[in-house]
């Protein structure tokens, strides 16, 4: 989400920051890779298409474009077929099949869409569906938008974005919709997060375990956008978000994806070294997460933990536990 902060010359992201001390606490660390993307834009979306990774980004006048970015940080750009709209994501369904989310403006109005890829790379889109007409507001409305589509472990999808039912500095909130179709949505009780988080992305949405990344909206000292992570164990309730980047770096409009177990590569965007420099530049970084440490007895032997999963097959479903449950021969985990 872009606003405009006062902005001071970029700091090089730091490496590690540790979140606050609780007693089931992981560790997040997050570093800058070292590569010169050479990319502008905000509100970014990122797929793994053909061993590079896809970004599509807005920027500025030009609307959503697209790059392919290597491993060692070269980007290219891709051809896009028609509109895209903007704040745009991808979902990718177990079939096969894709479909893209994002927001689209008209004189009057600002509204959440999804549109079908056309192609693998969702290069193009057909025609546009609106999500909800509770996903609407008045074009004049700011710290409004940048939905983040994600598939559900259950196979529904899940809409966040940030709504703003009182305006006011960092009083923005975070609302998600529900979907069965990945169509139709429908708005979810309460709220995800409040007290100016925005630009919010899932990483990891499995059973039990969800991790965002997100910025604030400069509700810090600083007055500079920050990243943040937090979690959750239903995609619902999450924890108070802890700070990723240190002081004298912002960034905003986090995005990224599971490279490896608990590794994560991220893109996101910072505003250029002038007070009010709109030209947002993409930059990459690491994000690593080491789980805390097993319960240990008092001869200081790690206690195995253990754990409960669902399985279902038709009609039935069935709870295994064990330190690590697998399902019956014929039933899947739900």
């Amino acid at each position: 989400m872009k606003i405009k902060l006062p902005i001071v010359i970029i700091i090089s992201l730091i490496s590690s920051v540790l979140l606050a001390p609780q007693s089931l606490a992981s560790n997040f660390q997050m570093k800058e890779d070292q590569v010169q993307l050479g990319i502008t834009g905000a509100s970014a979306h990122v797929e793994r298409i053909n061993g590079n990774d896809r970004v599509w980004r807005a920027d500025g006048a030009a609307g959503t474009v697209a790059s392919d970015c290597n491993d060692q940080g070269v980007c290219t750009p891709v051809s896009l077929g028609g509109r895209l709209g903007f704040d745009f994501t991808v979902v990718n369904f177990p079939n096969g099949s894709k479909r893209a989310y994002f927001k689209d403006m008209d004189p009057q109005s600002q509204q959440v869409y999804s549109a079908p890829c056309l192609d693998a790379g969702c290069t193009s889109i057909g025609s546009r569906t609106a999500a909800s007409e509770e996903m609407k507001v008045p074009t004049s409305t700011r710290a409004w938008g940048v939905p983040d589509a994600v598939l559900l472990p259950d196979g529904r999808v899940r809409i966040y974005i940030v709504e703003s039912p009182v305006i006011g500095k960092c009083l923005e909130k975070i609302a998600s919709y529900i979907s069965t179709d990945g169509i139709t949505f429908t708005k979810e009780p309460g709220w995800r997060l409040e007290g100016g988080y925005v630009d919010t992305e899932i990483i990891r949405a499995k059973a039990n375990d969800y991790i965002m990344i997100l910025a604030d909206i400069g509700c810090t000292s600083s007055r500079r956008q920050q990243l943040y992570v937090t979690t959750s164990k239903d995609g619902l309730a999450f924890g108070t978000p802890q700070m990723l980047t240190g002081a004298g770096v912002e960034g905003l409009d986090p995005t990224g994806y599971e490279v490896s177990p608990n590794l994560f590569r991220i893109y996101y965007s910072q505003a250029g070294p002038n007070k009010g420099d709109q030209n947002y530049q993409v930059k990459r970084g690491t994000l690593t997460l080491t789980p805390a440490a097993a319960p240990t007895s008092s001869s200081g032997v790690s206690n195995p933990v253990k754990k409960t999963i669902t399985c279902v097959k038709g009609k039935t479903n069935k709870k295994v536990s064990g330190i690590d449950p697998k399902c019956p021969k014929g039933f899947k985990k739900k």
